[in-house]
């Protein structure tokens, strides 16, 4: 059979056990008497199968069943024959019809049973019924070959996911509970094993940040020594095309982002930490990682996480002085006769906390600012208080003002 032959066999309009069947009667491999037993046998499983999934009493269950039973037995034979035509014939000759329908069901429940994701836990399934009802239904037998090569894979996936987690010393039962991707446990584990020290770990961001830190001052020479760091023959032979991909991935995705001196350390772990598994996911707001990844952002906070102390910051970088996050009471009305002079322009911090507010803070400090300019300008912009008062107590509200010293 040429090798071919199952990929026209998959793409034919017509269905599968039409054309063995046709084939089988032109090549005298079915007889008369086989096609007579059929036409009796048929309208019992269609009826079995319209009962199952709707009434047995209703025409349209009845031709939506003509449809299933044909599908079934057309799938069981193109996947055992692998599109052999002459095979398929005499299957048909030398089964049943029910028992070749029955063949496609068995196949669409086994393809129900593996996973549809790559993922470590326990996955939440439907009902088979439904499944088999939608599926039985599909007329196209390259559906069922590309949903099950892609489940194939994620079964396989999985596999490997459990297999370098245990070079990562991560248990099945703990792999299984954390619901964790596959493919990230082991892109993990390879890029330890090319740039992690013996023993290392990803615990979590903070340490992910020192790892993308240290990498990046890599040498050339280093950096492709460290690429031929993993030794195929140390890993199953089944998992070598998925490891080969995945370093593929790595080479060609993450290693040029990270050689990209434009691009902050922050910018480029908020980027490349879902590709990754880290055992701990709620270290985002520590000083520590802030530290780590936004220099520029924490000299100018120096530790303070206050709405009050930042939109203090914001209110400074708009008015073009020194940010600080307490204010003079001087130096905060020079501010608002500086804005009712020049105008108030809050994109210039907006603009500021996209570029140096770590990553994971941003949205709510974004949220944070555009609520206060809101407020604002019906104080900061207002002519009519001559004197300052609304301004500064609006300020007073929401930033921290020091008051100036009674003589």
């Amino acid at each position: 059979m040429p090798e071919n032959t199952f990929e026209i066999a998959l793409l034919d309009n017509r269905p599968y056990f039409e054309s063995a069947l046709r084939y089988g009667v032109q090549k005298a491999i079915i007889s008369t008497s086989k096609i007579a037993a059929i036409e009796a046998e048929a309208p019992k499983g269609m009826v079995q199968i319209a009962d199952a999934f709707g009434s047995k009493y209703l025409r349209p269950e009845i031709e939506a069943a003509r449809k299933r039973i044909v599908n079934l037995a057309s799938l069981y034979l193109i996947e055992t024959t692998k599109g052999d035509l002459e095979l398929a014939a005499k299957m048909i000759r030398d089964n049943t019809f029910l028992t070749l329908s029955r063949g496609g069901s068995g196949l669409l429940k086994a393809l129900f049973a593996m996973p549809e994701y790559a993922l470590l836990g326990h996955e939440a399934k439907g009902k088979v019924e439904d499944f088999l009802e939608a599926w039985s239904l599909k007329e196209k037998p390259i559906e069922y070959r590309n949903t099950l090569e892609h489940r194939q894979m994620n079964a396989l996936e999985i596999e490997a996911g459990y297999w370098f987690g245990e070079e990562l010393g991560l248990s099945a039962s703990y792999l299984k509970e954390e619901d964790v991707e596959a493919v990230s446990v082991v892109r993990t584990a390879l890029l330890l094993q090319m740039f992690g020290k013996a023993e290392a770990t990803l615990q979590n961001q903070v340490e992910f940040a020192s790892l993308i830190d240290a990498i990046r001052a890599y040498s050339a020479a280093k950096l492709k020594k460290a690429l031929s760091a993993i030794d195929l023959a140390d890993i199953p032979e089944k998992f070598h095309s998925i490891v080969e991909r995945i370093l593929g991935e790595i080479k060609s995705h993450d290693l040029p982002r990270l050689q990209d001196k434009s691009a902050s350390l922050d910018k480029l772990v908020y980027e490349l930490k879902d590709r990754y598994y880290l055992r701990d996911h709620e270290v985002e707001d520590t000083s520590e990682y802030d530290a780590l990844v936004s220099k520029e952002w924490t000299k100018l906070t120096k530790g303070k996480t206050d709405i009050d102390s930042l939109l203090t910051l914001f209110v400074c970088i708009v008015g073009g002085i020194t940010p600080k996050t307490i204010l003079p009471e001087k130096t905060a009305k020079s501010l608002v006769k500086k804005f009712r002079d020049e105008g108030f322009n809050p994109e210039l911090a907006t603009d500021w906390i996209k570029i140096a507010a770590p990553h994971e803070k941003q949205e709510g400090l974004l949220e944070d600012w555009n609520n206060f300019v809101e407020e604002a300008g019906n104080y900061l912009m207002d002519d009519w208080d001559t004197k300052y008062t609304g301004a500064m107590r609006f300020l007073d509200a929401n930033c921290h003002i020091q008051k100036s010293a009674k003589k």
